[in-house]
Parts: structure tokens; sequence; C-alpha cells
């Protein structure tokens, strides 16, 4: 079964999550609430699924675009929107491989690009291509965030290496994913013209009868800004100087 076919029939026979993550809200807030006229910030998503994060942008004003394999996802979205009067927030949505849909926007035309756990049922060398992509559809300055699994976490077994499907765990049934370490991270989001700008995790731990703790959910959360050709400097210098 290749990527269309298997999220395909997860979309059609399984209820999605219908609200984004509070990193996701923290970093829209963050970055964008301040803008005076939202509608102009463009925001695309690689993975939307059946479209929770980018209803929250469109609701809170913003021009969304996306990429999503399956047909049914995309069309649970933008019935939702259709059904909230929030239709016009959608600039373009694309279905397929973003591997191969990024080339069909233009460079420099996203004030951001969010990725919440979509570019981790890529394998390490299509990831970096994705992510090379994704910089260059990004304005100068434009912020990047991605939220992406990570080794240690209930489900995960070492000795299968880091690209295996779950047998069990909260990622049971998702398919083949890639997990991370923290030297992964670092060379996987690199990049000529991008600064990371955070670099931080979130663990979720069960607590069980023994008083012992499971850690059942384990997420790195990357973020970033373009600067063209590495002329953004050293941004803890830049933010210094009030720039």
């Amino acid at each position: 079964m290749d990527n269309s076919n298997f999220w395909e029939n997860i979309f059609s026979n399984k209820e999605w999550g219908k609200y984004p993550s509070e990193n996701l809200i923290r970093f829209i807030a963050r970055n964008f609430y301040n803008v005076q006229d939202r509608s102009k910030i463009n925001i695309l998503e690689l993975g939307l699924g059946t479209g929770a994060n980018l209803w929250f942008c469109a609701r809170e004003g913003f021009s969304v675009s996306g990429i999503e394999w399956s047909k049914t996802g995309v069309e649970r979205f933008k019935k939702r929107l259709e059904d909230e009067n929030l239709s016009k927030q959608i600039k373009e949505i694309k279905i397929g491989d973003y591997a191969q849909k990024l080339d069909e926007f233009e460079n420099e035309s996203f004030d951001a690009i969010i990725d919440i756990a979509s570019l981790c049922c890529n394998d390490f060398e299509k990831t970096k291509s994705i992510f090379d992509k994704a910089i260059s559809k990004l304005k100068p300055c434009g912020k990047f965030l991605s939220m992406t699994l990570a080794t240690g976490l209930f489900g995960y077994e070492k000795e299968k290496g880091l690209e295996q499907t779950p047998g069990y765990g909260i990622y049971k049934g998702n398919g083949k994913l890639r997990f991370s370490t923290l030297n992964e991270i670092k060379s996987l989001y690199k990049h000529k013209d991008f600064k990371r700008t955070n670099l931080s995790m979130l663990t979720l731990e069960d607590v069980l009868e023994d008083k012992e703790t499971r850690i059942i959910d384990k997420i790195f959360i990357i973020e970033g800004e373009k600067y063209p050709n590495g002329g953004g400097g050293d941004l803890d210098l830049l933010k210094r100087n009030g720039k």
C-alpha cells in the first residue's frame, strides 16, 4: 500500500483530531498575532490531514495553503471551513506527495511553513529533500515549525533502527515512521539559508501502578527562520540589537 492509499484508508475509516496542538498555537501567536492584516500572511502545512491546524489558522484570519495525500482528508477540511464560512481563507490546496507538489508553489511565497508530525512519515533522505524545498518556498525571514518523533518512547524498538513500523504504543497503526535522535535533528534541519531559533522536546509519561513511569510520547519541536545566504547572522545578537 502506497502512502496515498494508506492515509486515504485512515481518514475514510477513522475520526481524526479536530483541534491543533498548543505548540502550534503558541508558534502562530508569537510570530503573527501582532500583524495588522492577517489575511496577508500565507501559511503552508505539509501533510494537513483533515485540517485541524489550518482550520485554526484560517479561523484566526490567516490565509492557508496545504498539501495532503488523502482526498478524503482534504474534503473534510474544505467542508469544515465551508460550514464555518471560512472558505475565503483558503489560498491553495494540493493533493499528492509534498516532495513533488512543493515544486508547484512559487519560491518565497509563504510567511510560514508548518509540519505537525507529518515529515516523520518519510525516510531521512526524502525528508531532507522536502525540507530543502520548503526553505526555498519561504519568504526572507519566513518562519518554520516542525514537530517530529524522537527515539525512546513506548513503541520504538532500538534494535529495529530509526525507521520502523510500531507494533504497539500510541503510534501503532500509523505505518512506517522515522524516529530521530538529537544528532539526526541537527543534521536534518540544516540549510545555508536557515537559522534554527529553538529546539525543544515534549515528553508525555504514563505513571504505572508500581509508581514507575513509561514515556508514551516524545516529540522534538524545531523552529527557525529563513535568512538567505546565511545573512541572518547570530539571531541572539540581532535580538539584542533590536533588529
